[in-house]
């Protein structure tokens, strides 16, 4: 058996490697029931900061947070939390968009409430989702937020959507 180098891997196959990462993370996260496998969130966490750390993965990083936000085997830290899903929903990662938006809208301790920075990663969020089942959660978290928000809020939100529409 060959031992993994990552500074010998080969740029093409970092998103594979930072995959296995992931799923490995998810699995000692949830543990396996038919093969006898035990949660084990510390080993859990362990796989999703390394690749949200050295490969950037937003898939662990959004995973990270998540542990952050549920205090699944660390305690709970929102701010920690709304850190990992920034960079995760700066790459696009949709349901790190939500979650991030919902945490800045709501303002949750630890978190500075910034409501119509809130709404604009909610609007790209919901923008994205196309999987009337799946994204029904990200739907429902962006309808909430609008119809808790006011005109300014709104407005700024148009304005923070512009601005970084022009940065893409």
């Amino acid at each position: 058996m060959q031992n993994y180098d990552e500074d010998d891997t080969p740029r093409r196959e970092i998103a594979v490697v930072a995959s296995a990462f992931v799923a490995v993370g998810a699995y000692n996260l949830n543990g396996i029931s038919d093969a006898g496998m035990k949660p084990n969130p510390a080993r859990a966490r362990e796989m999703f900061q390394y690749a949200a750390t050295n490969f950037g993965d937003a898939d662990a990083q959004y995973n990270l947070a998540r542990m952050y936000l549920d205090g699944a085997g660390i305690e709970k830290d929102a701010r920690q939390a709304a850190r990992w899903l920034r960079l995760a929903a700066e790459k696009g990662h949709k349901p790190s968009q939500a979650m991030l938006g919902h945490l800045l809208f709501t303002g949750p301790e630890g978190v500075v409430k910034q409501r119509a920075q809130g709404l604009m990663y909610l609007t790209l969020a919901r923008e994205s989702a196309n999987d009337p089942a799946g994204d029904k959660w990200i739907v429902d978290l962006y309808e909430k937020a609008m119809r808790d928000a006011s005109d300014n809020d709104r407005q700024a939100a148009a304005v923070y959507l512009e601005g970084y529409m022009k940065k893409r």
